[in-house]
């Protein structure tokens, strides 16, 4: 097992984007994931439109997983509609 950061943008809209943070959560489990814990980034202007979306809310994931399986994370959520971006990083053992 290893750990890792999965760093998500959601739409902006609260409702959207607490559906998506819940599909996220749900895919990862799927995949074997133990989450152990998640952080609240909050709202913030993108540099660049992402799909006609200005703003986005950020949310980070903190899992444990097989580095098998993580390669699959970005595959699985991409196709949740609430989620503009994810980025699977690994975390440094020291």
């Amino acid at each position: 097992m290893r750990t890792y950061e999965v760093a998500c943008v959601f739409h902006g809209d609260d409702v959207v984007f607490n559906r998506g943070k819940e599909a996220v959560k749900a895919e990862l489990i799927k995949l074997g994931a133990q989450i152990l814990g998640e952080e609240d980034m909050g709202q913030r202007n993108l540099a660049y439109p992402i799909k006609k979306e200005t703003r986005g809310h950020y949310w980070i994931y903190f899992v444990d997983m097989d580095p098998a399986k993580a390669k699959q994370i970005e595959h699985a959520v991409r196709l949740t509609s609430e989620l503009l971006r994810v980025l699977v990083i690994k975390k440094d053992g020291k």
